[in-house]
Formats: C-alpha cells, sequence, structure tokens
C-alpha cells in the first residue's frame, strides 16, 4: 500500500514538473508586440518571396527586398499562426518567386531585418491580404 501511495505521489510530481516547463515554453516563445515591433510606425519593401512558412504561435514569409542602403537582404516577416492563416492566406494565394509588397511595423533593432505583417500586396494580378493587428 506504502509502495503505490509512493509511486502516485512521484507520478503526480513528474507530471506537475512536465506541466511547469510545457506552460513556461510557451510563455518564453509568446513576446509582447511592442517589445519586438516599433508598432506605431510602418515600412514597406518590395521584393521576391522565398518562403511562407506556417508554424505555431506565429508563421513567417522570407522576402527577399533591398534594406535603407540597398542591400539586398532577407526579411523575416511575422504574421498570425498557421492556423489562423490558413483561413485566409494559403499555400495556393502566393508561391516561392512571387513579387510582393508587404507593409508592417519595423522591428526594434534596425540590424535584423524583421517586420510584423500588416499587408501584403502581389502586384501582377492586384492579390492582397491584411492582417488584423495583434493586441
Amino acid at each position: 500500500m506504502v509502495r503505490g501511495f509512493r509511486m502516485r505521489i512521484r507520478f503526480v510530481v513528474v507530471a506537475l514538473a512536465a506541466a511547469a516547463v510545457a506552460w513556461g515554453a510557451s510563455l518564453a516563445a509568446h513576446h509582447s508586440v511592442g517589445g519586438v515591433y516599433r508598432d506605431d510606425e510602418r515600412v514597406t519593401i518590395e521584393g521576391e518571396l522565398v518562403t511562407l512558412v506556417y508554424r505555431n504561435p506565429h508563421s513567417y514569409l522570407h522576402v527577399l527586398a533591398p534594406d535603407r542602403q540597398q542591400h539586398q537582404r532577407v526579411w523575416a516577416i511575422e504574421a498570425a499562426s498557421g492556423l489562423q492563416l490558413r483561413q485566409t492566406l494559403t499555400a495556393a494565394s502566393l508561391a516561392p518567386g512571387d513579387r510582393v509588397i508587404v507593409t508592417g511595423a519595423p522591428g526594434r533593432d534596425d540590424g535584423t531585418w524583421r517586420m510584423q505583417l500588416r499587408t501584403i500586396v502581389r502586384p501582377r494580378d492586384g492579390w492582397q491580404f491584411t492582417e488584423a493587428p495583434k493586441r
């Protein structure tokens, strides 16, 4: 009887520890928008879509476009989660090589070439996507 009780206690302790680690990891994965992006500013880039990566908690578009000094950079554009995006922005919407114009909130660190997505326009046919701002 004592041995069974100890096993149950160990199980509960391990389960609680695993839950605490998972909860802490999810908190670390999510960040404050204002801490990473200048939400009151906008930057617009025009370039070639390299990839569209659906994942959680945030998806990313990678676009090859010039920075302010006209050096070609791969910009990391943070978007909503994969589940949210797939309702409106599918793999058929955009393809690698598409010319796109992207507007968003620039990253606080100018050397990272990143932004938080607001709008994407594909000039060749006028297709566009607007993401609701995150709070």
